[in-house]
């Protein structure tokens, strides 16, 4: 199949997922009006609430919610099934799946003063469940924190010119923010000087690299500790000042990014190489569950959520803006992840079939799933535009993956501090931002230092897709409390919610699951989810064909 085709088609869906259906539910269910203050506005907090215009916000957003995933789980899931399932349940899952969720997630928070998922899952399921809920999304936010600051350390040692690039950006970033916010400098006059800024930091970087007098595993570690140091400067900072003009940044390249992808495939019409469908008799796990919680995001994930009630929401100008942000960037995002498995199966060469994996030509995958991106976006970018050189593009390449990963990295630290300020008391000295900032920072420092974390993130797809399933729930569970059709939630939710529980057996269960292969630590964690999975699932569902009273009938109205 050319490339191109898959890329029409994708583009024809998005289209229709964006300006019908997001219309429709947004018409049918949501109905924003403009007249009604949103908590930037009516909650005092210039720290993490800040009215925000819809670019500069949708850039911050689309950015946090990115992160690695539109990435390497397109990479892995293509080499477990072939490429044609992979496409299937990108196109319908951003689309009927992930964008509601993400839309419908940022409206309930806007509309309940920008609070976060676990305080509204009290709300609406009860302080029990909030607790769980709370301990859940610390967990697995403090996990995205550990395995992304590794992904980036990383990255800086494979490719040393990254270094003064994204370091620039963060100066670049704040230097944004203050010229915009505190000078009042236009928009385009801002745009242009950061984007010159960001090409004399790119050219910095290739001319510079920084590779550290070290061995790898003592530079990962420094590189670790920079990154949390920026992490803490990021979570306990003004949100204009850093984390909005960094995400418009990001903005601006991951759309160049995707402009020059999408202009390649176009001009080169590769050929997909890789195998559509890999014969089941040679699939190493099964289709159903696994598909579903290897590519969450670019389909649908719980960190969405986060992101949407945890920044977003106290940062929302207008009610009128949820729909372009909150489903709009779910659509980009599931665009980001076709791309990325064009780039993968035609830009990169695929031959025989071992073991139920497609081998990669020259072992390009076992280099790493970011340096499998690079080259494959290097190679279709080569092939339509010989101009530009390969060791460049290469370089950009691993660029725009480490602007989804530090942004994601930042986010997930700043929504792991709320999740933890929620579940605190007020007065508890405990509840300060530098102090809730370090607590999530410590553990996740130990966990990537010592490696650690590689068991448990084992675990982050299924909790991950739990969490996408319980936010589907509460969704639903306040539709029903309004009167309004529940269906767009609920089905989803239910098939989430039996999907990660089927992916919890099966790693327990399966021939080489932990039960056999005597994994203590992850035996436990799967059993705790399982349960924790279930005692929601009751829960909810006794809510869901309860009436509330006429006190709760006003979420999404």
């Amino acid at each position: 199949m050319n490339s191109l085709t898959l890329l029409v088609i994708a583009l024809v869906w998005f289209a229709f997922g964006y300006f019908v259906y997001s219309k429709y539910l947004e018409k049918r269910i949501v109905r924003p009006n403009n007249k009604n203050k949103t908590p930037a506005y009516t909650v005092k907090n210039n720290i993490d609430y800040k009215p925000t215009k819809s670019l500069f916000l949708f850039g911050h957003h689309f950015a946090s919610i990115a992160g690695a995933g539109p990435i390497i789980g397109p990479i892995l899931a293509v080499s477990y099934f072939g490429w044609f399932f992979v496409a299937l349940w990108i196109l319908i899952g951003s689309v009927i799946i992930g964008a509601v969720h993400d839309y419908f997630s940022l409206v309930l928070s806007v509309r309940h003063k920008g609070e976060g998922m676990a305080r509204l899952s009290e709300r609406l399921s009860g302080k029990t469940e909030f607790y769980l809920f709370s301990f859940l999304l610390w967990c697995s936010l403090m996990l995205i924190v550990t395995a992304f600051s590794v992904s980036a350390a990383q990255s800086f040692i494979q490719v040393p010119q990254l270094v003064i690039p994204v370091f620039g950006m963060m100066v670049t970033s704040i230097f944004l923010g203050i010229i915009i916010y505190k000078f009042k400098a236009g928009k385009l006059i801002s745009t242009l000087v950061a984007i010159i800024l960001l090409v004399l930091f790119v050219y910095l970087g290739m001319k510079y690299p920084i590779t550290l007098p070290f061995s790898a595993h003592a530079s990962q570690l420094i590189w670790i500790a920079v990154l949390f140091v920026y992490c803490i400067a990021a979570s306990v900072s003004p949100v204009w000042l850093l984390l909005q003009p960094r995400g418009y940044i990001s903005l601006i390249g991951l759309f160049s990014f995707l402009a020059l992808g999408l202009a390649s495939i176009v001009v080169a019409r590769p050929e997909i190489n890789a195998v559509a469908i890999i014969p089941s008799s040679l699939w190493s796990v099964p289709l159903w569950p696994i598909l579903f919680i290897t590519i969450a995001c670019g389909a649908v994930s719980g960190f969405h959520a986060l992101v949407s009630s945890g920044t977003t929401s106290k940062e929302i100008s207008k009610e009128t803006d949820m729909r372009p942000i909150g489903f709009g960037g779910m659509i980009a995002e599931g665009l980001v992840a076709i791309v990325v498995l064009i780039f993968v199966s035609a830009g990169l060469r695929w031959t025989g079939l071992q073991a139920g994996n497609i081998e990669v030509f020259n072992e390009v995958l076992n280099s790493g799933w970011i340096f499998a991106f690079g080259k494959g976006f290097a190679n279709i970018v080569h092939s339509a535009f010989p101009f530009f050189n390969v060791t460049v593009l290469l370089i950009l390449g691993s660029l725009v993956v480490n602007m989804f990963i530090t942004t994601s990295l930042d986010a997930a630290t700043r929504i792991g501090r709320m999740v933890s300020s929620e579940a605190l008391p007020k007065k508890s000295w405990l509840n300060n931002n530098f102090i809730l900032t370090v607590l999530i920072l410590v553990p996740a420092f130990i966990l990537a230092v010592t490696n650690s974390y590689s068991d448990l993130w084992r675990m982050f797809g299924s909790s991950n897709q739990l969490i996408a399933a319980i936010v589907l729930f509460l969704i639903s569970i306040k539709l029903t409390s309004t009167n309004e059709p529940r269906r767009y939630t609920l089905i989803p939710g239910l098939f989430m919610m039996v999907t990660t529980i089927a992916a919890l057996l099966y790693g327990l269960f399966n021939d080489k699951g932990y039960f056999f292969n005597g994994n203590i630590l992850l035996m436990i964690v799967s059993f705790l989810l399982i349960v924790f999975a279930l005692t929601f699932l009751f829960k909810i569902v006794g809510r869901l064909f309860k009436r509330e009273n006429k006190s709760e009938r006003r979420a999404l109205k």
